[in-house]
Parts: structure tokens; sequence; C-alpha cells
């Protein structure tokens, strides 16, 4: 990741936990109580991280999104990779045993990746499965816990 970029987060707000789109999707909901509640647990140990392919996946634009906006505020969207690691990001994918009738899925590769260059301690995801089973391609990741919101 390029954190030194203009549009990228400092690196010492950063928290320990990553969200794929599952959690912003949650979090988009008109009723996000329990996401909400998570999302500000998530955010005592620095900003949750997101991957700005992830805000691409969850995000379909009006009102209805305003939950979302304002949990957004408070995350660190990191926007920046090099071609080198959407390659590691490829390879990842293709070495991931998915569950079976999933389809490799790069921006869930990219979360995972995300998450061991940073040092996260979890993922929150509505995809445990797919998450672990990119975790389980990359060494050093065992430390990293999907966690199903």
């Amino acid at each position: 990741m390029n954190l030194g970029c203009p549009t990228c987060p400092d690196l010492d707000t950063l928290g320990d936990t990553l969200y794929d789109a599952g959690m912003l999707i949650a979090l988009a909901d008109t009723r996000p109580g329990v996401a909400l509640g998570r999302h500000r647990e998530f955010g005592r140990t620095g900003l949750p991280v997101v991957p700005a392919p992830v805000v691409a996946q969850a995000w379909r634009g009006g009102a209805r999104l305003a939950h979302l906006a304002r949990a957004l505020q408070e995350c660190a969207v990191v926007c920046c990779y090099t071609e080198r690691e959407w390659r590691r990001v490829g390879e990842l994918i293709g070495r991931a045993h998915l569950p079976a009738k999933k389809r490799p899925d790069p921006v869930d590769g990219l979360v995972a990746m995300t998450a061991l260059q940073i040092g996260a301690a979890l993922i929150a995801t509505s995809d445990v499965d797919d998450i672990q089973a990119y975790l389980d391609q990359m060494p050093g990741a065992e430390s990293i816990v999907p966690v199903r919101v």
C-alpha cells in the first residue's frame, strides 16, 4: 500500500479492524443498531480500515445510506495499491480453497491481504468462510480473525 499518498490515511490513525462489504452493507441498513454498535466497538483501537474497492461494492447512493456515510467518516479508507499488490491478490485468489459454489473475489482477497499488511486483528465480514479461505493462503495471517456481522 502506498499510505504516503495525499488521499490515504495516516498510518498512526489505523485501528486493528478491517471492514469488508458485508460490514458496510450492515451499516447501510435503515436500522443499523447491531452493526453501529460493533462499529463503535471496533473504533476504540483506532479508525477501522476500509479498502476503497469495498466502498464501491457497498455504495449505491441515495439518502438511505446516511448511516453508512456517517460511519465511513469514522473509517480510514485506503485507496492506493500497487500493481504488484494487485498481482499478489490474483495469486492469492487463485490458490484459495473457497467454499462450494463460491467464485474467487479479488476484493475479498484484497481485504485479507490488507489485513495482513496493517497487522489487523479482526476482519468484520458477512463471508467468514470466504475470508478465512484467503487468510489460510498467507503465512503470518493465522492471528487475523474474521468476525461475522
